[in-house]
C-alpha cells in the first residue's frame, strides 16, 4: 500500500513538472511575452548568456574602430527605460518564418508591379525634374546615373513615403533575443494551416541556420555602431526609427553603413530624411561600397551591392531606364 502510493506521489509530481514545464514552453512561445529585460541578457553572474552579446559588448567597449565607447552599464541603463522593451512581434514573425525568402522575393516581384504603373513612373519622372540640380551633382562626383539613384529611393522608401517607425534597437535586440522563439511559432502557426515544416529538409533547416547566423551577426554589428554613434554625434539610440530590418531614412542604410553616408547639403549634419543628404548618400553608396560604373554590367554590380537580390537589381533598372526614357521624350 505504502509502494503505491509513493508511486502515485511521484507519478502526480513528474505529471505536475511536466505539466509546468510544457506551460513554461507554451508561454515564451507566445508573443505576448516577449520582452527584451536584462535577465534574458545576463546570466547569474552579470555575464552575456550568449556568443552574440559578448561579442556586441567586446565592440561596444572597444577603445578602437568608428564611434566612440558605449559601456555595458550604459546598456544597462538603456534596458531600464520602458521604450527599450517592445518586442515587433508581428515583423520578427515575417523575419523568422521559413516562407521568409519567399515571401520577400515575391515582395520585389509585386513591387515590379507596382513601381511600373503610370503614378509610379509619374512621380520618377518629376523626381528626376525637381532635383535636377542635386542628382546632376551627385551623377558628376561620384559618376553614378542619376535615374538609378532616383529608381533606388524608389524602391527602398517610395521617394520618401514609407522609411518606417520602428525603434531599430529593438529591431535588432529582438532579432538576437526571439528570433528562434519567432520560427519555431511561424512553424506551429504552418502546421495548424495544414502545411508541411519545411525545416523537415536538412538541406533547407541547414541554410536556415545559416540565414540566422548572418541575421544575428548583422544585428550585433548594427546595434555596435547605433550605439557608438550615439556618442559622437549626440543622439537617443532608443530615438533612432527605421524599418522592421532596422534601415533608416529615405535610403534605407543599415546603422553600420552609415559611414557612407553624406552631407548633401553642407549644414554639418547628416540626415537621411532629407533629399541632399539621402541623394548624394545613394551616389557615394553606389560608387565606393558597390564599385559602380555606368555600364550595364557596373550598374548591375553596384545595385545589387545596395540589396543582395536579383529580382531587386532587374525591378530597379527597368524602373530607372523607364523614367529615364520618359524624362527625355
Amino acid at each position: 500500500m505504502i509502494k503505491k502510493f509513493f508511486f502515485i506521489i511521484c507519478f502526480v509530481s513528474l505529471l505536475s513538472l511536466s505539466l509546468k514545464a510544457e506551460s513554461i514552453i507554451n508561454n515564451s512561445l507566445n508573443p505576448i511575452n516577449w520582452e527584451i529585460k536584462n535577465e534574458i541578457i545576463f546570466d547569474e553572474f552579470n555575464g552575456p548568456k550568449d556568443k552574440y552579446f559578448k561579442n556586441l559588448f567586446l565592440q561596444i567597449e572597444s577603445y578602437k574602430g568608428e564611434g566612440k565607447r558605449f559601456t555595458i552599464n550604459e546598456f544597462k541603463e538603456l534596458l531600464k527605460r520602458p521604450e527599450s522593451k517592445k518586442v515587433y512581434t508581428k515583423e520578427l514573425i515575417r523575419y523568422a518564418t521559413p516562407e521568409s525568402v519567399k515571401i520577400q522575393n515575391k515582395a520585389h516581384r509585386d513591387f515590379s508591379k507596382i513601381f511600373m504603373k503610370e503614378k509610379r513612373i509619374r512621380a520618377g519622372v518629376d523626381f528626376l525634374k525637381k532635383y535636377d540640380r542635386l542628382l546632376s551633382i551627385a551623377e558628376k562626383r561620384y559618376r553614378t546615373a542619376r535615374q538609378d539613384i532616383v529608381s533606388i529611393l524608389m524602391w527602398e522608401s517610395g521617394l520618401g513615403t514609407f522609411t518606417g517607425n520602428l525603434r531599430i534597437f529593438n529591431v535588432f535586440m529582438g532579432q538576437l533575443l526571439y528570433l528562434d522563439i519567432a520560427q519555431e511559432y511561424a512553424v506551429n502557426k504552418l502546421l495548424s494551416q495544414g502545411k508541411n515544416n519545411p525545416l523537415n529538409s536538412y538541406e533547407f533547416a541547414q541554410k536556415e541556420k545559416k540565414r540566422f547566423e548572418k541575421i544575428k551577426k548583422r544585428a550585433v554589428r548594427s546595434l555596435a555602431a547605433l550605439l557608438r554613434q550615439s556618442k559622437v554625434k549626440n543622439y537617443d539610440p532608443l530615438k533612432v526609427k527605421g524599418s522592421w530590418g532596422g534601415a533608416i531614412g529615405y535610403v534605407q542604410f543599415m546603422p553600420y553603413r552609415m559611414n557612407f553616408a553624406v552631407d548633401g547639403d553642407n549644414d554639418g549634419s547628416i540626415d537621411l530624411h532629407s533629399w541632399p543628404d539621402a541623394i548624394l548618400s545613394v551616389a557615394n553608396y553606389l560608387k565606393e561600397f558597390g564599385d559602380y560604373n555606368m555600364s550595364y554590367k557596373g550598374r548591375k554590380r553596384g545595385i545589387y551591392s545596395y540589396n543582395h537580390s536579383n529580382s531587386y537589381v532587374r525591378g530597379v533598372i527597368l524602373f530607372a531606364d523607364t523614367i529615364w526614357k520618359a524624362y527625355r521624350e
